[in-house]
């Protein structure tokens, strides 16, 4: 990518996740890294496109971990490992979740696709769990209704976590990831077998009562 677009995009994802999307401009953005309104408007012609750019590159590595997940699906390990991951690259674009609904009420192209990626995720998710309950590690769902619910409160949390730690989280920042990652496998924990709640120590810790 042009050297020029990289420092637009790395200084506006800076710039939306500390100030909301709303409350930066184009030109803010240009007189930031040094570069006349003019040169920036030859890249992204509008405000727009760069929050777009921005959307994309994020539902990219989003998706990069995904595949991972389902390619690497026999390691229970490996998989625990990139929802960590994935959890740190969501907080990365914070300002996407932060402003979800307004994102996609506004940029309709943002909406078509992000309906169309969770849609994608919620089979990979579905696949994981037919992965997990095969091979011993989740009990079986009573029926389709559960299974359902289950996957769709997974990804409810991964969608709206970020918009729940900017106002009721009071923990250390360097904690915050960690913490929702406890709450996002706490959800998961009460379906999971004897050998699924030893394999999940490892990356779970567990909040003593």
């Amino acid at each position: 990518m042009n050297k020029t677009k990289e420092k637009i995009l790395l200084k506006a994802l800076k710039l939306f996740n500390e100030n909301g999307i709303s409350a930066v401009s184009s030109k803010t953005i240009a007189e930031s890294i040094g570069i006349s309104y003019g040169n920036l408007c030859y890249h992204f012609p509008r405000k727009d496109d760069i929050v777009l750019a921005l959307y994309l590159r994020m539902q990219k590595e989003v998706d990069a971990e995904f595949k991972l997940m389902q390619e690497e699906v026999l390691n229970f390990d490996f998989v625990l490992d990139r929802l960590k991951v994935l959890f740190a690259v969501l907080y990365k674009y914070k300002f996407i979740y932060l402003g979800i609904t307004k994102v996609i009420r506004h940029y309709d192209h943002i909406k078509h696709h992000a309906i169309e990626q969770n849609d994608e995720r919620k089979r990979i998710l579905e696949g994981l769990s037919e992965f997990l309950i095969d091979n011993g590690y989740m009990l079986h769902f009573h029926n389709d209704k559960q299974k359902a619910l289950f996957i769709h409160s997974l990804l409810l949390v991964s969608n709206s976590w970020i918009a729940d730690s900017e106002v009721f989280y009071s923990g250390r920042e360097d904690d915050k990831v960690e913490y929702y990652m406890q709450l996002f496998f706490s959800m998961i924990r009460p379906y999971l077998t004897k050998k699924g709640r030893e394999g999940f120590r490892k990356v779970y810790v567990e909040i003593e009562n």
